[in-house]
């Protein structure tokens, strides 16, 4: 099984959810805050054409599949990758690592709404976390200096994050020297779009959203 694996130009981790939890423990002995990225179908269509995105999504420490149709576009997994994909079984074993150490949690999101959504999927998957504090930014409210100061005032150890793309990875790559923490955790992939996915129209857009997306896959394949 080869490493990583390359989808419209985003060049994505191929490990089994074990050999991504060493990786993040190994990042959490680090002094600069260390990057991981969990990329849904969507983020990728969205970005395949944004240059910038692209390189900074490839700067991250973890690129991670999360959802197993980026696995087939890129030709890799095997059944049982695709179903710890499936299941989101990093980011359970990641939480449970965090709760377990008693590691501090801060919450970034854009919205009330998200804000609230992800942190309903977060006592779903993670009961017990220490969530030490939250904020919302957006990106024209010139709020990125005391976001951050927030952020460092809590000495949180994980950032997880819910903003939305290119914005999530641009806050990221212009603010990385400057964040007090251990981890940044991009995982809006799992905790937004999966909140939507489970109403009967999201699962109708999910359906269509996997028809395009292998069907824009294959077209980058194609010319690739």
């Amino acid at each position: 099984m080869a490493d990583s694996i390359e989808v419209m130009g985003v060049v994505l981790d191929c490990l089994t959810a074990k050999e991504a939890m060493l990786q993040a423990m190994q990042f959490m002995e680090n002094d600069l805050v260390d990057t991981i990225e969990i990329l849904s179908m969507r983020d990728l269509m969205n970005g395949r054409e944004d240059t910038e995105w692209k390189n900074l999504v490839n700067e991250s420490g973890l690129v991670i599949p999360g959802e197993a149709e980026i696995l087939k576009a890129g030709d890799a997994g095997g059944r049982n990758l695709e179903k710890e994909t499936a299941d989101h079984t990093f980011l359970k074993l990641f939480l449970k690592y965090l709760q377990k150490n008693q590691m501090k949690v801060f919450l970034l999101a854009d919205t009330d709404e998200n804000l609230q959504h992800a942190a309903d999927a977060l006592r779903r998957y993670g009961r017990g976390i220490r969530l030490t504090g939250s904020g919302i930014i957006k990106p024209d409210d010139n709020r990125e200096e005391s976001v951050v100061n927030e952020i460092n005032g809590t000495e949180t150890d994980c950032i997880l994050s819910v903003l939305g793309s290119p914005y999530q990875e641009q806050f990221v790559g212009r603010n990385r020297v400057l964040l007090n923490a251990k981890v940044w955790l991009g995982c809006g992939a799992v905790f937004r779009d999966g909140y939507k996915a489970r109403r009967p129209s999201g699962r109708v857009k999910h359906f269509f959203r996997k028809f395009l997306f292998s069907w824009r896959a294959g077209k980058e394949q194609q010319r690739g």
